[in-house]
C-alpha cells in the first residue's frame, strides 16, 4: 500500500530545468536507494518528500496519518542541553506520562485517597489509561533506545554528558542522525547518513536500519552500504528518474542490460531509417516514387528511439615518472602525535607505529575509527608533521603524490585554469583540453576553487596529482566527495596504477578493491594485517612486529630496548587474563533480566487493571530494580565484548 505517491513532479531553478515528470510511490516498508550523478537532483527530491521545498508542477500526495522524518545538515539542537539530554527530548511525552505515573502511585497509597472511594476510582482509571499508553509508546524501554544509538554511534559516555553545543561539526551530524532514529517515523529521508562515519558506526548503523520497520529514501555514495541497507534503486540523471528492483549491485546489472538493449534498438532503427532514405533517394523521381513518398511519410510519424545517455567519466591516468626502490619507506620506534601546547605540559601520542617498511608495489589500506590518527600518521610519514619520537625513513628514488581529504594543496583565489598551470608547463588550451578529462569544460575552467563543491575540488586535486608523476600515492579518503560513478572509475584506475598506494577510506568497495593489506590503528597502536578489509574482518590475521613501549616525558626519555618476555612468563599471564565469566554467561543472564522486566511490566497492567494501591507500589520498585540490572548487565556485555 503506497504511502506517498510522486505524480508528474517538475522542479527547476531560474533558467535550469532539474527534473520533470517524475513520478513513483513509496509503499510502507519501501527501502529506497537513490542514486545518481552530483548535481541531478537528488538533494532537491528528498527535499519535496519532506515539504521543505515545493514543487513548480505536479503533486506528492503523502498518507495522512504519516510521519516524515529527515536528516538535516542544520541541527536545531538546545545547546544548553547535554548529549544525552538533547536525544531523550524525543521522549519528552513519554517522560511527562512516566512524572505522572509516578504522582499518580503516590495519590494511590495516599489515605486521603484511599478514604474517598470515588476519588480513588478516579485515579486507579487515570493510571491504568495513562500505563497502557506510556507502555504502547516504548515507555520502558526508551533509555536503553538511546544508549543503544548513542553508543551504535561511538559517543563516549564523557562526550554523552558535553553540552552539544561543544561537539564537533561531524559529532553534530551523528547526533542528528542518533536522533532521528530514535524518533521512529514511518518514512526516514536521509541524505548521505554515512557521512562522518567511520567503518564501526557504519556497520552499526546497517545494522540498525535492516531492523528498521518503516520505509526509507536515503541518498548515499557507499556501495557497501547501498548493498546492505536498500531493496529497490531509483536512478535520477538527465532530468529523469529510472526505478530498477534490488540493491546497488543489482541495479548495475540491470542498467548495464537495459542501456545494451536500448543501444541495439537504437542502432537497429537507425540502419532502418538510413535504408528507407536510401530507398526515398533513388526512387523518388522514378517508376517507385509513389512508393517512395509512401516510405516518406511513415518515417515522418516513426516515433524515433533516442541515442541512449550515460553518465560522463572521467578519463585520465597516473603515469610513473621512474620506479622507486625496493623500500618506500621504513620506521623505527615510531610515535605520531602533536607536540606539548605549552610549557609543563605533555605531548598528545596519537599512534604507536610498529617498525615496519612499506615496500614497492604494495597496496596498503589504512583503517582506524574518526579520531585515532590517521591523517596525522600520514603527514608523518610524508614528512608534513615531525613524528613525536622514533624515525621515517624514506626510501630512494620514492616520488610521493599526496591527496589531501581537505584539499590543503589548493588555493582558493586561483581559478580551475590557473591551479593546473602552476604545476605544469600546459598553455592555457592545453589545460583547457587536459581539464576536460576532468569533467571541466567550456567556462568552467574559469571558476575560482573556492566556489567550487567539493566534489569538484577533489576532482581538481587528482588533475593536479596526475601532472606529478608520482610513483608512490599517499591518499587521505580519495572518495569524499565524488559521486558514484567518479568513485568506481578512480578505483578501476588505481587498480591499475604500477605504483605504490597506500591510502585511507572509508568505503569498503573501494577498500576491499585495492588493499592486498590493511594497517589497522586499534588502542593507539598500529597493527600490520594481510589481506583486504573483508579478510580483515573476518580473520584478522596479524603480523606481529616491534611495537613501541608508550611514551612518557618524551623529549627526556632515553632509548629503551624491549625484549622477548620468557615462555613460562607469557604464560602466567595468560592464566591471570582467563575470564571468570564468558559473553555467552552475561548473553544468558541479559535474557533472563529482560523476560523479568517483561513479567513485571504485565503484572503492573493487571495491578492497575484490579486497582490494587499496594501491589502497584510492589511491583513499581521490582520493575526498577530488574531494570537497573538489565542496564548493569550490558555494561559488563560491552566490557567483556572489548576485552575479547
Amino acid at each position: 500500500m503506497p504511502i506517498v505517491s510522486v505524480i508528474q513532479v517538475g522542479k527547476s531553478f531560474g533558467a535550469e530545468r532539474i527534473f520533470e515528470g517524475v513520478s513513483f510511490q513509496i509503499d510502507e516498508h519501501d527501502r529506497i536507494g537513490l542514486v545518481g550523478p552530483n548535481g541531478a537532483g537528488k538533494t532537491t527530491l528528498i527535499n519535496l518528500l519532506a515539504g521543505r521545498e515545493e514543487a513548480d508542477e505536479g503533486n506528492i500526495a503523502l498518507a495522512r496519518t504519516i510521519r516524515t522524518g529527515y536528516l538535516t545538515q542544520i541541527n536545531d539542537f538546545h545547546p544548553e542541553n547535554t548529549l544525552r539530554e538533547e536525544m531523550l527530548t524525543v521522549f519528552d511525552l513519554v517522560r511527562a506520562w512516566e512524572r505522572e505515573l509516578g504522582e499518580l502511585a503516590r495519590q494511590i497509597e495516599d489515605a486521603a485517597t484511599q478514604a474517598d472511594t470515588a476519588a480513588r476510582e478516579q485515579i486507579l482509571q487515570r493510571y491504568a489509561d495513562l500505563q497502557l499508553r506510556f507502555e504502547h509508546a516504548g515507555g520502558y524501554t526508551y533509555e536503553n533506545k538511546v544508549d543503544q544509538v548513542l553508543d551504535g554511534l561511538e559517543f563516549t559516555r564523557e562526550l554523552q554528558e558535553s553540552p552539544v553545543s561543544h561537539l564537533s561539526g561531524g559529532q553534530q551530524t551523528r547526533a542528528a542522525l542518533g536522533k532521528l532514529l530514535l524518533q521512529e517515523p514511518d518514512l526516514l529521508l536521509m541524505d548521505e547518513p554515512t557521512n562522518h562515519l567511520d567503518l564501526a558506526a557504519l556497520e552499526w548503523l546497517e545494522t540498525y536500519l535492516n531492523g528498521w520497520k518503516g520505509a526509507m529514501v536515503i541518498v548515499a555514495h557507499d556501495r557497501y552500504f547501498l548493498d546492505k541497507v536498500v531493496s529497490r534503486t531509483i536512478e535520477m540523471a538527465f532530468g529523469r528518474i529510472e526505478e530498477y528492483p534490488g540493491n546497488y549491485t543489482r541495479y548495475l546489472q540491470l542498467r548495464e542490460e537495459r542501456m545494451e538493449r536500448r543501444q541495439r534498438e537504437y542502432e537497429a532503427q537507425q540502419a532502418q531509417i538510413a535504408h528507407t532514405e536510401d530507398f526515398i533517394r533513388r526512387y523518388k523521381a522514378g517508376q517507385r516514387s509513389r512508393e517512395a513518398r509512401g516510405r516518406q511519410k511513415l518515417l515522418n510519424r516513426l516515433e524515433r528511439v533516442q541515442r541512449p545517455q550515460d553518465f560522463p567519466e572521467m578519463q585520465f591516468e597516473f603515469n610513473s615518472v621512474a620506479s622507486s626502490g625496493q623500500m618506500v619507506f621504513s620506521t623505527q620506534k615510531l610515535v605520531v602525535g602533536f607536540p606539548a601546547a605549552a610549557a609543563g605540559d605533555e605531548p598528545k601520542a596519537l599512534v604507536r607505529v610498529a617498525d615496519l617498511e612499506l615496500l614497492r608495489g604494495d597496496r596498503v589500506g589504512l583503517l582506524g575509527p574518526n579520531g585515532a590518527g590517521k591523517t596525522t600518521l600520514l603527514r608523518t610519514l610524508i614528512g608534513n608533521i615531525q613524528p613525536l619520537s622514533g624515525h621515517v625513513y624514506p626510501g630512494h628514488n620514492a616520488r610521493i603524490g599526496y591527496f589531501s581529504q581537505t584539499h590543503e594543496g589548493l588555493h582558493l583565489e586561483r581559478t580551475i585554469v590557473d591551479e593546473i598551470r602552476q604545476v605544469s608547463v600546459l598553455s592555457e588550451d592545453g589545460a583547457r583540453s587536459f581539464l576536460g578529462r576532468f569533467l571541466f569544460s567550456g567556462d568552467d575552467v574559469f571558476k575560482s576553487i573556492g566556489s567550487l563543491s567539493g566534489g569538484e575540488r577533489s576532482r581538481v586535486a587528482l588533475a593536479k596529482l596526475t601532472l606529478q608523476g608520482p610513483n608512490v600515492l599517499i591518499l587521505d579518503e580519495p572518495t569524499n566527495h565524488l559521486d558514484l560513478q567518479s568513485r568506481q572509475f578512480l578505483e578501476e584506475l588505481l587498480g591499475e596504477f604500477e605504483g605504490t598506494l597506500l591510502f585511507v577510506s572509508h568505503d569498503r568497495y573501494f577498500i576491499d578493491s585495492l588493499a592486498t593489506k590493511v594497517w589497522v590503528i586499534e588502542d593507539s597502536v598500529l597493527i600490520p594485517c594481510m589481506g583486504n578489509y573483508t579478510e580483515y574482518r573476518t580473520r584478522k590475521r596479524p603480523i606481529v612486529l616491534d611495537v613501541p613501549e608508550p611514551i612518557k616525558n618524551i623529549t627526556n626519555a632515553p632509548a629503551r630496548v624491549k625484549t622477548n618476555p620468557s615462555p613460562s612468563a607469557s604464560g602466567q599471564k595468560k592464566q591471570a587474563r582467563v575470564k571468570v565469566r564468558s559473553i555467552e554467561d552475561v548473553e544468558r543472564e541479559i535474557d533472563k533480566a529482560e523476560m523479568r522486566v517483561k513479567t513485571l511490566e504485565d503484572e503492573l497492567a493487571q495491578a492497575a487493571l484490579k486497582g490494587d494501591a499496594a501491589q502497584l507500589t510492589q511491583h513499581y520498585a521490582d520493575y526498577e530494580q530488574a531494570k537497573t540490572r538489565v542496564d548493569e548487565l550490558l555494561i559488563e556485555w560491552e566490557q567483556l565484548g572489548a576485552a575479547s
